[in-house]
């Protein structure tokens, strides 16, 4: 799991509480605690998502697409562009071990 040492999230206190993950089309959905990974949520709400590189962002098995709430998770880190370049992702993918939840957002996978 990836630790900053400043809160990703800029807190609204309107939707400070609400952090929602859904994983479509599983029909599973978690509560992102703060600074949690969309790794971090699909693992606790059982919806498998690939990884081997242990979270540190460079394998991108973990490539999810964000289908709604995008705006909900913190801004890309820097590893997570260069290998979003490397890869040539989709500017709606990321990388589920680097994006941290801010708030309620929905993805999925290619092979769900």
């Amino acid at each position: 799991m990836v630790r900053r040492s400043f809160s990703a999230c800029r807190e609204d206190p309107v939707n400070s509480s609400s952090r929602i993950v859904t994983f479509t089309p599983l029909g599973r959905s978690a509560s992102a605690n703060r600074d949690e990974t969309l790794l971090d949520v699909a693992r606790r709400a059982g919806a498998p998502l690939g990884n081997s590189c242990g979270g540190i962002g460079i394998c991108a098995r973990c490539r999810v697409r964000v289908l709604s709430g995008a705006e909900q998770l913190d801004q890309p880190t820097t590893i997570e562009r260069q290998v979003s370049e490397q890869r040539d992702l989709d500017p709606d993918e990321r990388l589920a071990c680097q994006a941290i939840v801010c708030g309620d957002c929905e993805i999925t996978t290619g092979y769900w």
